[in-house]
């Protein structure tokens, strides 16, 4: 008798442990589904790190998402920087298709993120689980990139190739000096990797001073077929294409004229960017000297004339001279307005570039008054 109720005991006590397993077994399987199809979640599938993709060819970036709507899509480099690819994409098509342009930055440490769209903070994200690389293909000359974008690339081996860039850093007024202005554009070039001797092209008071003048007295003069520093190929003989920017130094300055709908079809769209926002000061001899306009917001006329164009050769960092305001407007330089009404300069300013015109007819000027507590940009020659 007491064998059979012991029996009895544990296999109800047996029972009831199963029952008690079968419950939890349930609860978890419910959290499971819930965790899983209950709340969003975005995964990138590709590229997904140690991929190499090449400029000119276009791939898939994939992606899961759930409970998604909209996506965008970034693309990071090593320094951090992004690069928007697309926005607004409709999550449930799980792919996008990425052409690489020519001229694209190249090189290994590239992640791409997809994310919540628009972005907020507690919105969902996923990143690519290591780097991958962006490639040039293999060329044995610069001419398909010529055809493609119908505006020649040339070969840096080629006899006569003069490079230029635009620093990514902006500067105020004060440069300390055209030899500052230079160094910084040196500097900026040791980073970039660009080998060799490097100067700004950048005016000063003096008619000895104006740009072209210190460009005619680096070592290789004006002289120079003017393209773009930065690498837009490899060749398979180690050499590497660059877009042109001017067979000559007028052809180049041409540029800073040209109307900005044709200069997009020949330049980088980076590199026109920052063609808006240079220091350039005095050109050549017929440049302005003083009493330039600046871009001023205030209509009062002793704070819209500079008495200079350089900043005081390069050397102030101030929107208006020491004094302003409080001092007698008679202690500083005057000047005569385009109607030829007499006025005081009392801003510090300098000419560089800027757009100027409608948007059909829009260009870039090289004399646009800018004052010195801006901070704009350094146009970079190879000596």
């Amino acid at each position: 008798m007491n064998e059979s109720i012991f029996e009895k005991f544990t296999a109800e006590k047996s029972l009831f442990y199963i029952l008690i397993l079968a419950v939890v077994i349930v609860v978890a399987i419910i959290v499971y589904l819930f965790i899983a199809f209950g709340t969003k979640s975005i995964t990138v599938i590709s590229p997904n790190g140690e991929e190499s993709w090449e400029i000119g060819q276009k791939y898939e970036i994939t992606w899961k998402a759930k409970k998604v709507d909209k996506v965008g899509i970034a693309l990071f480099n090593k320094n951090g920087e992004v690069e928007w690819i697309a926005e607004n994409i409709n999550a449930g098509q799980g792919k996008y298709g990425f052409e690489i342009y020519k001229g694209h930055e190249f090189g290994y440490g590239f992640w791409v993120a997809v994310f919540e769209y628009p972005w907020r903070e507690e919105g969902k994200v996923d990143y690519s689980n290591n780097a991958f690389a962006i490639t040039y293909p293999e060329l044995s000359g610069c001419d398909a990139l010529s055809i493609e974008s119908e505006w020649p690339f040339l070969p840096s081996d080629r006899p006569g190739i003069r490079r230029v860039f635009i620093t990514d850093n902006t500067y105020s007024g004060n440069l300390d000096g055209l030899n500052g202005a230079d160094l910084k554009c040196q500097q900026e070039a040791d980073k970039l990797g660009y080998k060799g001797n490097w100067m700004a092209f950048l005016g000063g008071d003096a008619d000895e001073e104006v740009a072209l003048a210190r460009l005619g007295n680096s070592e290789r003069k004006t002289e120079g077929i003017f393209v773009e520093a930065k690498e837009s190929a490899v060749l398979i003989r180690g050499a590497t294409c660059h877009r042109l920017l001017g067979k000559n130094i007028n052809e180049f300055l041409a540029k800073f004229s040209d109307n900005i709908v044709m200069n997009a079809e020949k330049i980088d769209k980076n590199f026109m960017e920052k063609m808006s926002e240079l220091w350039l000061g005095r050109l050549d001899a017929n440049t302005k000297k003083n009493c330039i306009t600046t871009t001023s917001v205030n209509r009062y006329l002793p704070e819209r004339y500079s008495f200079t164009s350089t900043c005081q050769n390069w050397t102030k960092s101030s929107q208006f001279s020491d004094g302003y305001p409080g001092a007698s407007l008679a202690s500083f330089p005057t000047c005569y307005t385009s109607t030829g009404v007499l006025t005081s300069a009392v801003s510090l300013g300098a000419l560089g570039t800027g757009v100027t015109g409608a948007v059909s007819s829009a260009v870039i000027s090289p004399n646009m008054g800018n004052y010195c507590n801006s901070n704009r940009r350094l146009l970079c020659i190879e000596d």
